[in-house]
């Protein structure tokens, strides 16, 4: 039997959130049991923000079990929390080293 593919997308520019998140529905919509990790840091974690344009399709996506993970490190300097988000967004320590661990996991790559 086949194992479900994995797949990690690496958001890190504010522009490319709305092609990431329709890139990550088009997964969940045409390869059957993918599991979706996405990735964000630097400028890539503003566009999930609370109240961003974003929204709507990143709880939709959340809510058919994508996981959304910003980076401490861009908190940190950038002057934000968990809180600055929606309660589906966690946090790692750092979103390069997330990006490293999922690849050695055998997770595939998508940076749009």
């Amino acid at each position: 039997m086949t194992p479900s593919p994995r797949v990690v997308v690496h958001l890190d520019e504010r522009e490319k959130a709305a092609l990431v998140l329709r890139n990550t529905k088009n997964l969940l919509e045409d390869l059957a049991g993918v599991e979706v990790e996405v990735v964000a840091h630097a400028d890539g974690v503003e566009p999930l923000r609370t109240g961003s344009p974003q929204a709507a399709l990143m709880a939709q996506l959340a809510d058919r079990g994508v996981r959304f993970v910003v980076c401490e490190n861009t908190l940190r300097s950038r002057d934000l929390s968990e809180k600055d988000f929606p309660g589906y967004v966690e946090t790692v320590p750092s979103a390069i080293v997330e990006l490293v661990v999922r690849q050695a996991e055998g997770w595939h790559y998508l940076r749009p």
